[in-house]
Parts: structure tokens; C-alpha cells; sequence
């Protein structure tokens, strides 16, 4: 079993929309899944089969981040947009990377900011929802 100092922590990491570089407080929503159909088969075999099927919903994640004007390339991100790839990256505690997740053909599919309120001085948060096809995950070391 790993020592505690050798388990990943999760709080410093990249993300890459396309070729530019972002910064989230928090992304979540990160996996993959398989659908399936199980099925009895006839005859004297008492268990049941489990078959892939094709994937008919996508996967969502969540990403957010306190608001800025100044970044076009957040400025474009809006309900409808696609995007081609999202790569996060994980950075070890050396400050390398050691992780990394990379999702396929996502599209933003809802952007919200959180309420204004006058009595509060906390920082104004972004908050974007992707959905995504494909996902798959690698040890950078």
C-alpha cells in the first residue's frame, strides 16, 4: 500500500483548450463509462452475458474559474461551441507532470456566473459545463 506522501495530490493542474493554456480553480466530471446490455442466454447456463453497446449520452464535466475580460479565448466559450480536445494535466508535488486526461469532441453546453451580491466580497466565478465523447487518462511517469 502507498505511503501518503507518495499519493497524488489534486491541487495544481493545467488545462489546454486547444493550444491555450487556462487557469481553473476546479475542474470535475472526469471519467469514462461503458454502456452495456446484459442478457440470459437459453439453455443450461445460469449467469448472465454483459455486451457493449454504442454510447448513446455523452459524459459532463465541470470547470471553474474566477472571471476575467481580458482572455478571448474564454470570452468564446458559449453554449453550442465545440471543442476538439481538452487536455488536463496533473502536476506532481516536484511540479512535473504526472498525470494527465485528455478528452475528445466536447461541447460547452451550459456557462453560468455565480450570483452577484452586493453584501459579498467573494471573487465572481465562471462556471462552464462540457460534455464530451471520448476520455482517456496515462501516467506521465
Amino acid at each position: 500500500m502507498p505511503q501518503h506522501s507518495e499519493l497524488t495530490k489534486n491541487n495544481s493542474f493545467r488545462v489546454f483548450i486547444g493550444s491555450h493554456k487556462l487557469a481553473f480553480a476546479k475542474v470535475s466530471g472526469l471519467g469514462g463509462e461503458m454502456e452495456k446490455e446484459v442478457y440470459a442466454e437459453g439453455g443450461g447456463i445460469s449467469y448472465p452475458h454483459v455486451m457493449p453497446t454504442p454510447k448513446t449520452s455523452l459524459r459532463s464535466m465541470t470547470m471553474e474559474r474566477g472571471l476575467q475580460t481580458d482572455n478571448h479565448v474564454i470570452r468564446n466559450i458559449k453554449p453550442g461551441v465545440f471543442i476538439p480536445w481538452i487536455e488536463i494535466i496533473v502536476m506532481g508535488v516536484d511540479g512535473m507532470p504526472y498525470y494527465e486526461f485528455f478528452l475528445e469532441e466536447a461541447w460547452v453546453t451550459k456557462w453560468d456566473v455565480l450570483d452577484l451580491d452586493a453584501m459579498d466580497g467573494r471573487v465572481l466565478i465562471d462556471t462552464f459545463e462540457i460534455e464530451y465523447v471520448r476520455s482517456k487518462r496515462e501516467s506521465l511517469r
